[in-house]
């Protein structure tokens, strides 16, 4: 016993001896970090950790990609020296064990072998501010505390820290912050997003992988270290909550396995009960933040066996603190939960007072160290669970229902299904290629066929992507409202992406084998495929001469028959398009730009001042207004207007908008706009812009759904009458003669929020010359839904919801949908491309 107690003293006072020159944070940064009104930027947080690098061999320092702007994105390896020796061990050890290369023996011994590799990252969400200014104190303490709890996580625990994986987000956010402070503008939002094209999304992107940030960490975590618990920090609670923790609220999307979500909760316990003990107040589970959706950094990764965590800790805005009075909380959170009575999943209520950002870090760091402790305490459990896991995906595939999908070699756009195929491989889910033609399930298909085995270790997340979501209608009581989804309902893949794929249910026979790195799309003129529109604007650009045919088809000069060439309808010309930015960080204007740059349409950027100038159709042929709300088009921010929703909390005196950040196009823009189309231009309104040229142009255009007594996407309240439709998939029928629809199929699947589904209101002889609307796609007739949730749909069956109406000498293409929606539904960006196409097209009959 003395012995033992002398060994471990000994060892603290080495430690402590050895790890004396350790920089701590606010000898690098000059400040503590969560300092109030102090932000450290992406320069100073990657400065300290390359310091801790050279002070500790506990600590291991490498680039694992790079940013949308270029800044380089870091991966920190923490656990002792030994650990850091054999990473590339232990990283196949985690590896093996979650594929379930592993037969039991094996995985036992390796399970026992091998460290627990978790995940944390920062910083994502920018304007979040505490989880990136926490990163480098979670590595300072987790280096130099020399206790018993430290050293049992150093020696059991691989931590992959991120501590930042938006670095050009927080340079923006810190440096904006920096030039407010002590202004009426101190508080003010970014008048920009804080990631290219996503902003906010960028947490919405974990299935799609648009973003250069996002397939940097899939790659990190399912291709090379397989952590079984991944931690993404957030910044906004519940409030007057302080920080939610796991549990989840309903529903559990039912492709996630039990074991992972008992899991989740088992971590989310080890937190609350660690905030318990030291006294810390307003924990919330159970609320708000759902186990239904995927997509995000804390989601995906649950349909890949691993323990997807999140939290959401309390902030205020940038690194200003705040102090809260008893009169300023609100009585119930919106689940009808008390806030200031104990309660199961608020066992301790946060009753007000100061709050800043080193009280966010302080809240962190004790979520850190719950994870950090369990998984030291059980690694060889977690190691386990994940073979465990692996192999009953495995076995499960491959009893059937289903045994495979299959991806046939004939599709209307094979591009789309070579790019659903890539997004799949990126994220681990095994494709494979056939050698020789085979059947299955009554059909036959050909050598190079790519099949997808359900028997894999990531089952979940292929089913998931490729079966349709049914939404479960979760009420209070037995007439209560619906609860709402958290982010959408349905978001299918293949249906998205207007990828045909065969569900195979019966195991079958066929020479199958690995399909490699999948290729990018190999250049295309057929107009049924979106490649199509790239190599477009490459023949474009290098001044060749391309036309469509009266069927869509793409004719080049030279190279398509010169009779054909003759006849066509419509000459292309570059593009001259603009697309309209407002001051208020719009993500829908973002992910306009991102399929615009994809498919490398030339465009400008119109900013409100632009709006004011004369003639902008001698300078423009098409101008594209994204998603928003008339009156933000118009007004925009105005200087001493409180703020609404989450900003009517912030103090509206230190969060004015800088003057050259406010205002909209104004009733003078709106003049400019009509004569833009007047002269002959093509507006492009998507979604909710549409309202602006329908009321105020106007066009005679009646949405059905405000006249019904909902607001289509906004009501589940409403009358029974009213269409809901919260995020979901839907069937529409397409009129492919319309040029606007060109290389369309008559059939197709769109994504909706609803609120928009028209009537044209002229009658037939009406319905001509400079008035004329045609339709160009409605809704389905029937069976409406493809994957999610809708209710009231007899409201729109049959109805509008693409227009072009003329006006003038010009046109607008009214878009009741998102064509573009997060980069994700391929199938319908043809839609959006061909109209910017054919607003500078020369017609030729």
């Amino acid at each position: 016993m003395f012995l033992t107690t002398m060994r471990k003293l000994l060892a603290i006072l080495l430690g402590a001896t050895l790890w004396a020159g350790v920089p701590a944070p606010k000898d690098l940064l000059g400040f503590e970090p969560g300092q109030d009104y102090k932000l450290a930027d992406y320069q100073q947080i990657v400065g300290y950790f390359q310091a801790l690098e050279r002070a500790s061999d506990r600590l291991r320092m490498v680039e694992f990609g790079k940013s949308s702007h270029g800044k380089p994105m870091y991966l920190v390896f923490i656990s002792a020296p030994e650990n850091l020796k054999n990473l590339e061990r232990y990283r196949q050890i985690s590896r093996r064990l979650a594929l379930g290369a592993a037969e039991a023996a094996e995985a036992r011994r390796l399970a026992e072998e091998g460290k627990a590799i978790v995940w944390i990252d920062s910083g994502m969400h920018a304007t979040e501010v505490a989880p990136a200014q926490h990163a480098p104190e979670l590595a300072y303490r987790l280096l130099t505390r020399e206790d018993e709890e430290a050293r049992r996580i150093r020696q059991n625990v691989i931590l992959l820290q991120a501590p930042c994986i938006n670095p050009d987000g927080l340079d923006w956010v810190a440096h904006w912050y920096q030039k407010n402070l002590g202004t009426p503008h101190e508080l003010a939002r970014l008048p920009w997003l804080y990631q290219k094209y996503a902003g906010h999304d960028n947490n919405r992107d974990y299935f799609m992988l648009n973003l250069e940030e996002t397939r940097h960490i899939t790659r990190m975590l399912f291709q090379e270290w397989f952590p079984q618990i991944v931690y993404n920090q957030h910044q906004v609670a519940p409030f007057p909550a302080r920080i939610f923790v796991p549990p989840y609220a309903d529903p559990l999307n039912p492709h996630v396995p039990a074991a992972v979500m008992e899991g989740i909760t088992l971590i989310g316990g080890a937190m609350k009960e660690r905030f318990a003990r030291e006294n810390k107040p307003g924990v919330i589970s159970h609320v708000g933040f759902d186990a239904w959706w995927s997509g995000g950094l804390r989601s995906v990764p649950a349909f890949h066996n691993m323990h997807g965590i999140l939290t959401e800790t309390a902030g205020y805005q940038y690194g200003t603190p705040r102090t809260y009075q008893a009169g300023d909380l609100p009585e119930r959170f919106s689940n009808g939960m008390p806030t200031r009575e104990p309660s199961i999943f608020y066992p301790l209520p946060w009753l007000g007072g100061k709050w800043g950002v080193r009280d966010a870090i302080d809240y962190m760091l004790t979520a850190d160290f719950a994870i950090l402790e369990l998984a030291s305490a059980r690694p060889a459990h977690f190691l386990h669970k994940a073979h465990e896991m692996a192999r009953a995906q495995m076995e499960a595939g491959r009893k059937g229902k289903p045994y495979a999908y299959v991806i046939p070699l004939e599709q209307w756009d094979r591009s789309s299904a070579l790019e659903m195929l890539r997004r799949l491989a990126l994220s681990g889910i095994e494709v494979r290629r056939a050698r020789a033609a085979f059947e299955a399930g009554g059909k036959s298909y050909g050598a190079g066929t790519h099949v997808l085995l359900a028997g894999q270790p990531f089952r979940a997340y292929l089913m998931d992507l490729m079966e349709p979501q049914k939404y479960p209608e979760l009420r209070t009581g037995s007439t209560g409202p619906t609860r709402r989804p958290y982010d959408i309902a349905g978001w299918t893949l293949r249906m998205q992406m207007g990828v045909s794929v065969d569900r195979i249910d019966e195991p079958f026979e066929a020479a199958l084998e690995p399909a490699g790195e999948i290729a990018p799309p190999a250049p295309s003129l057929d107009h049924r495929e979106n490649i199509s529109f790239v190599a477009t604007a490459e023949l474009l650009e290098r001044g060749a001469k391309v036309r469509w045919a009266a069927d869509g088809a793409i004719l080049v000069e030279g190279r398509s028959p010169a009779g054909a060439f003759a006849q066509a309808a419509f000459e292309l010309r570059r593009p001259r398009a603009a697309l309209y930015e407002a001051w208020t960080a719009n993500m829908d204007t973002g992910w306009t730009q991102w399929v615009l740059d994809y498919f490398k349409v030339p465009y400008t950027v119109l900013r409100n001042d632009d709006f004011q100038k004369p003639d902008l159709r001698s300078r423009l042929d098409t101008i594209i207004l994204a998603s928003q709300s008339t009156a933000s088009i118009l007004h925009g921010i105005r200087p001493g207007e409180r703020g609404t929703g989450r900003d009517a909390t912030v103090d509206a005196a230190k969060s004015q908008p800088r003057p050259e950040h406010t205002g909209g196009i104004g009733l003078q823009g709106l003049h400019q706009l009509e004569q833009f189309v007047l002269r002959g231009g093509t507006l492009i309104a998507l979604n909710d812009a549409v309202d602006l040229p329908i009321q105020f142009f106007p066009l005679s255009v009646r949405n059905v759904l405000r006249s019904s007594g909902g607001e289509g996407g906004r009501a589940p309240e409403a009358a029974a009458a009213s269409f809901y439709c919260p995020g979901s998939l839907l069937r529409i029928t397409v009129d492919n003669t319309q040029p606007l629809a060109f290389g369309m199929p008559k059939e197709a699947i769109v994504f909706s929020r609803g609120g928009h589904a028209w009537d044209i209101g002229l009658l037939d002889e009406f319905n001509t010359g400079d008035r004329q609307i045609r339709s160009v796609a409605r809704y389905a007739a029937k069976d409406l839904l493809a994957s999610g949730w809708v209710s009231g749909e007899r409201v729109v069956l049959g109805k509008h919801l693409l227009l072009e109406a003329r006006h003038g000498a010009g046109r607008v293409v009214l878009f009741g949908f998102a064509p573009q929606f997060r980069g994700q539904p391929f199938g319908t960006f043809k839609l959006l491309l061909n109209a910017i196409y054919l607003g500078s097209a020369r017609p030729l009959k």
